[in-house]
């Protein structure tokens, strides 16, 4: 049901979203604007055509040949000069007003030069766009002054449309007069389109271009650079913006009105403008593809993250694709808008779910902590009867007062399991070459380690296994003058004594069947280094006797030689037994004890030093997760069990018990994510607790309705589900065995307590049935998502159980 809710809740917000985009456009256009200007940023910046030249006037310009408007002599002098370097055409893009009374005396020359050049376009006016259909109008034209001395001179208008970008018309209509834009006058040519889309695809620096006093520079030094602008097209016009009007690209954030023009001529002569006739359908496309993932996710396997991001993936692609490569300006803000309201549904759909999980969490809490008061309350009371009691009710009340303290300590331990551990801070916490602790024995044996390694001696380290001997045969060799050398470790109880003798001395080639080439030992690896022997009290008598004289002349003699050599080696052992008690029994030999034993290190087991346990499980835990945390209850199992495996054990532990923590999704270890021989006690949870209240009623009609009364007048609701979860907890651990499902549940040889668990187990697997045959398909999360009534209300620590039940009811 909240599956369905969800999805409506998406497709109304899609249909929000679609609505506010129709009625607010300018809102639609800053989202495509926004969006095309990061394309453009990504893909950086495409070279403009480089047949078009801009002469600039700049505001140091102006500070040199006067203020604005400059005199019309100047543009006679430019336009003449670039006739006669050959440039195809020249474009006048600053207008010419007659209304300037001062100029009106150059205005003959001007027009006398344009005239002679026969190559320039002037600058033209609209008053006031329209459009009506394929065509564009206007109730006005002004026309540059030299124009009125010769209506024959050519113009171009130089108006543009701020409507989903810049928009040139190529034509406007006046009364029968019809007059092109500036632009589309220096083209020349003929496209079949009323307007264009400016595509501003770089800076408008990127453009060959000359400050107007920079080009006469050039006239005056008569540089060979002006022979490049032959069969140019240049566009004149003013750049210094305390004049010019500029507007904001992706590229520029004052882009003046002649790079405009220069940027539509560009897009005429390369094709290359804005196309805006795939805008609406790629509106539908996109709103069509929003739609059919609300519709398709529920179907699909993957998880939604996957899904959503693959639709931004392709979205991105699709509109990334069509603007940069193929100039397509589409409906961007189409997709955009709807997305971001179907990701927020889902972000508040997962929140109030969360939500609703937490306060089932809180709700059992809060049970327990009533019941927890409720029991400390009887106790004192039946304490009180104790001091008055004669002595034939004191045995009673003595032994409900155990039962009362044994109740009290399970319920206090559920809650502690509920409370994050208080981890020693990292300043009281040591770590010497991985060794971890913070307690004093562990000091003693740190500080024994250092004094023992720079003296070339060799070192018997002792203590049960797991405790950490080869770390200290390392932290030895780490602190000694052999550091730059091998550290070579073997496991003597590992290998029998013939390989052992090999594995250490080496052999020749034919010293015995498969020795088919010679063998460097593991003494001989360490020359100038360390050897750790681990296990020493494991070895054979003529083993020892041969480590012996190793140990004596520093000579080894390879299995099948009888050549001697040298070694330099230092000589770690370690043994988990008494070697005292070996020597004793004539399991060890006397002189090679007293030779190993130089220097003895005791290395005290796991639950001598406890106060060790909280740091490693700290450190253990950092290693894999840094988010994971310990239940004060979970630390306590740990600090309370006897670690017969020492740190090794420990270490053992803390890796299951993330498993099961990151398999429900927990940053904390509880103390269910522990081994059984760990957790000594069990406590109370709120399934425990209903069970135990359930059976107490023997299962009845009214069972659940008394249940949530005894229990502090809680939800019905919330007993029935329990109880649901456990059942399906139950069949799956019984291998959906429903007879002994029912014996663990009932906990009961009744028959008639028997047959109320069996019809109720038999119930929800009867209404899975049910859902079950409703439903055409064989995929797992496909019916899962049409089972989302089943999950509502079900404590969500029993989905998985419900998982494993619908897929065993699947399979049959």
């Amino acid at each position: 049901m909240q599956t369905k809710n969800l999805q409506i809740a998406k497709i109304l917000l899609t249909v929000l979203a679609v609505l506010i985009l129709l009625l607010f456009t300018k809102f639609s256009r800053n989202i495509d604007a926004a969006a095309e200007n990061t394309y453009s940023v990504i893909a950086g910046e495409r070279q403009p055509d480089t047949n078009i030249v801009i002469i600039h006037i700049s505001s140091s310009d102006l500070e040199s040949i006067g203020p604005w408007p400059i005199k019309r002599s100047y543009y006679a002098l430019l336009i003449n000069n670039l006739s006669q370097q050959g440039v195809k055409k020249i474009g006048l893009e600053i207008f010419l007003s007659s209304r300037m009374v001062t100029q009106t005396v150059y205005d003959k020359l001007l027009k006398n030069v344009i005239e002679k050049s026969g190559r320039v376009v002037l600058s033209s006016l609209a008053g006031k766009i329209f459009r009506t259909g394929d065509k564009f109008y206007t109730d006005s034209l002004s026309y540059p002054s030299p124009k009125l001395l010769n209506e024959s001179l050519t113009t171009g208008h130089i108006n543009y449309i701020k409507n989903n970008g810049f928009e040139i018309p190529l034509t406007v209509e006046m009364r029968g007069e019809s007059e092109k834009a500036f632009a589309y006058q220096l083209f020349g040519g003929e496209v079949n389109t009323p307007s264009i889309l400016i595509n501003f695809h770089s800076s408008w620096k990127q453009f060959k271009q000359y400050s107007l006093l920079e080009y006469f520079e050039l006239v005056q030094n008569k540089s060979a650079e002006l022979k490049k602008l032959k069969d140019k097209i240049v566009i004149i016009g003013i750049s210094d913006p305390q004049i010019a009007s500029t507007i904001e690209t992706a590229y520029d954030e004052a882009l003046p009105g002649t790079a405009l023009h220069a940027f539509a001529l560009d897009n005429l002569r390369n094709g290359n403008w804005l196309k805006t006739d795939n805008y609406i359908p790629s509106a539908v496309v996109f709103v069509l593809m929003v739609l059919g993932t609300i519709l398709l996710l529920p179907k699909l396997k993957a998880k939604r993250y996957y899904v959503y991001t693959s639709l931004f993936g392709i979205f991105l692609i699709i509109s990334f694709v069509g603007f940069i490569l193929f100039n397509q300006k589409l409906a961007d803000s189409f997709f955009i808008l709807p997305f971001l309201f179907v990701i927020t549904a889902e972000a508040v759909f997962f929140l109030l779910e969360k939500q609703n999980i937490l306060k089932g969490v809180l709700d059992e809490r809060e049970v327990l902590k009533k019941l927890l008061a409720a029991k400390e309350a009887e106790l004192n009371r039946l304490q009180k009867e104790l001091n008055v009691a004669t002595d034939d009710g004191s045995v009673q009340l003595v032994e409900k007062i155990k039962s009362l303290k044994d109740d009290i300590e399970k319920l206090r331990e559920d809650e502690e399991d509920k409370t994050k551990a208080d981890i020693p801070s990292e300043e009281t916490v040591k770590n010497f070459h991985g060794i971890i602790y913070r307690s004093k024995v562990m000091n003693e044996v740190v500080e024994l380690v250092k004094k023992a390694a720079p003296v070339d001696a060799t070192v018997l380290i002792v203590g049960e296994s797991g405790t950490g001997k080869e770390l200290v045969a390392q932290a030895i060799h780490k602190l000694s003058g052999r550091k730059d050398n091998n550290f070579v470790a073997v496991n003597c109880a590992a290998l029998t004594e013939t390989l052992l003798e090999s594995e250490l001395f080496g052999h020749v080639k034919g010293a015995f069947t498969g020795a088919s080439s010679d063998k460097k030992g593991r003494f001989e690896a360490a020359d100038k280094g360390t050897i750790f022997l681990d296990e020493i009290a494991e070895t054979s008598d003529n083993f020892q006797a041969k480590l012996l004289r190793v140990l004596q002349t520093g000579e080894i003699e390879k299995v099948g030689s009888s050549r001697q050599f040298k070694v330099d080696v230092r000589v770690v052992a370690a043994t988990n037994r008494h070697l005292e008690e070996a020597v004793k029994q004539k399991k060890f030999r006397e002189d090679l004890y007293y030779r190993l034993n130089v220097f003895k290190i005791e290395l005290p087991p796991l639950r001598e030093r406890k106060e060790d346990i909280e740091a490693l499980a700290s450190y253990f835990l950092s290693n894999e997760s840094k988010e994971m945390s310990l239940s004060k209850s979970a630390l306590n199992a740990l600090l309370d069990y006897d670690w017969k495996g020492n740190v090794r054990e420990l270490e053992a532990v803390i890796k299951r018990a993330l498993i099961f923590a990151n398999a429900e999704g927990r940053d904390m270890i509880k103390l269910s994510d522990l081994p059984k021989e760990v957790v000594k006690e069990s406590k109370y949870n709120f399934e425990d607790l209903v069970i135990e209240s359930l059976r107490a009623k023997k299962f009845s009609h009214s069972s659940v309705s008394d249940t949530a009364k005894e229990l502090g007048s809680v939800n019905r609701t919330m007993i029935s589900e329990n109880f649901r979860g456990v059942v399906f907890k139950t069949l799956y651990e019984n291998g959906f065995d429903i007879d002994k499902t029912v014996s663990v549940i009932s906990d009961t040889d009744e028959g008639e307590v028997r047959e109320r668990v069996r019809n109720k187990i038999q119930t929800y697997i009867k209404n899975i049935e049910n859902d079950l045959s409703k439903i055409d398909a064989d995929d797992f999360e496909v019916v899962k998502s049409k089972f989302s009534s089943k999950y509502k209300n079900l404590p969500s620590k029993f989905h998985p159980y419900l998982d494993e039940v619908i897929k065993w009811k699947m399979q049959l």
